[in-house]
């Protein structure tokens, strides 16, 4: 008897799975847009764009869009039109059963701000570029000089300042001079650091950890320059000019 019992049960479960199913699908079915919500995930961070400005510009690439059935919406289109946007990185889109249609939002972080003439901009860790913004600063390394066209090198020098700890902290600036050798500017001490070309940057960032480290602050103050250039080696100049 318990048995018998139990079977019904579990088919009226199925029963009311399945209605439950065909139900909700042909209720999707009639569904249309009763409005948008934009979320900016990462907003306490960057804030290159405001929810009202993606609103508008979605609503304007859009202008039908409320009313519409949501059926008939190709949300990946839809995505990769908000995308083109240089400050947005990845753009997910869904609607709720109200017919609500969210927008979910994530920009792209910026690593280095660079200058170069009047011309301002912000690189993320790829090097895709970001326009800098007169509503928003990011506290990044700066960057200056003759900016190369394959900013891969750069990057990878700027990435690795960023993920490391000390270097973060202590490098501030990034020179690049025509013949694509690196001028560092450090937060602490009167001194630049010239690091030559991209190369073999680990090895020159452990050799200039290790003299941070045996020597002292009074110290660094004495050199105008530290060049790590030549391999294994640490040259310190009190005269600038030789850089």
């Amino acid at each position: 008897m318990k048995r018998y019992i139990s079977l019904v049960l579990w088919g009226l479960i199925v029963l009311y799975l399945i209605f439950a199913a065909v139900f909700l699908s042909r209720k999707n079915n009639n569904l249309v847009c009763t409005g948008i919500k934009i979320t900016i995930v990462d907003s306490l961070s960057n804030r290159f764009v405001t929810e009202n400005e993606l609103k508008k510009m979605f609503l304007d690439t859009y202008p039908d869009l409320v009313g519409s059935s949501i059926k008939e919406m190709e949300f990946r289109a839809m995505e990769e039109t908000v995308q083109t946007h240089p400050a947005i990185q990845i753009c997910h889109i869904f609607s709720n059963p109200k017919g609500i249609l969210n927008i979910r939002i994530l920009q792209y972080e910026p690593v280095v701000r660079v200058f170069t003439g009047s011309v301002s901009y912000y690189l993320d860790k790829t090097g895709h570029k970001i326009p800098a913004s007169n509503k928003f600063n990011v506290r990044s390394l700066v960057v200056n000089g003759s900016i190369p066209n394959n900013t891969d090198d750069l990057m990878n020098v700027a990435n690795f300042i960023k993920n490391d700890t000390f270097w973060d902290a202590q490098i501030e600036q990034i020179y690049v001079k025509r013949n694509n050798e690196y001028i560092l500017s450090p937060r602490v001490g009167d001194h630049l650091i010239l690091l030559g070309t991209p190369s073999n940057i680990e090895n020159k960032f452990r050799n200039l950890k290790a003299f941070y480290k045996q020597t002292n602050p009074k110290t660094w103050n004495q050199y105008k320059v530290i060049n790590l250039k030549y391999k294994d080696q640490i040259v310190c100049s009190r005269n600038r000019l030789q850089i």
